[in-house]
């Protein structure tokens, strides 16, 4: 289970793995603004990785779960299970670096596959969590929506879906069991 924080954590393990599992080490800075505020900076040689989080929905298979035993007396409300997806856009002067960056920066993804333990950061830091890292096909017309929707002209970028992230609710009920059945029959006249 996890706290209101887990979004925010999920993506600060994302970027940790990019940032920490390159090959070689240094090949490029990892950003997570918007990519409509990104820059190309002339100065830096640098390549950078945007990674954006852009869309958060509701994981439909785990929507109508049942509310969860907490001791004897209490119930909790399920947690509410949800999907992020993010848009990886790599940035250089150089649109070559930008392909190489780019590559590596899925190599790493795919070779994560699912993220738990010790690789997770935050509050989900050495949790049984995990959260299964997927390349999603983004139609052309999608990535364009995105785009559009920033304001600014199309760039290479290819998407993710991390799945699924957890938030406990802090609804809970008090219940009482029962501790001891009664069976009682009658003889029906008749």
């Amino acid at each position: 289970m996890s706290v209101s924080t887990a979004i925010g954590d999920v993506t600060l393990t994302l970027q940790s793995m990019l940032t920490n599992q390159q090959s070689p080490t240094g090949l490029f800075d990892v950003t997570l603004i918007s990519p409509a505020d990104e820059t190309v900076d002339s100065s830096s040689t640098t390549p950078k990785i945007n990674l954006f989080l852009f869309r958060v929905t509701e994981n439909v298979f785990l929507r109508n779960e049942d509310w969860i035993a907490d001791g004897p007396g209490n119930l909790l409300f399920p947690p509410l299970a949800l999907n992020l997806f993010y848009v990886l856009t790599p940035f250089a002067e150089n649109k070559l670096d930008e392909h190489r960056v780019l590559g590596e920066a899925m190599r790493i993804f795919h070779d994560a596959g699912i993220m738990q333990g010790a690789e997770l950061q935050g509050s989900l830091e050495d949790t049984a969590e995990q959260y299964r890292i997927d390349l999603v096909q983004l139609a052309i017309e999608d990535l364009t929506r995105v785009w559009t929707a920033l304001a600014k002209p199309y760039r290479l970028s290819v998407g993710y879906e991390v799945r699924t992230v957890l938030i406990d609710s802090s609804i809970s009920v008090p219940v009482s069991r029962v501790t001891q059945a009664v069976t009682q029959f009658t003889r029906g006249g008749g």
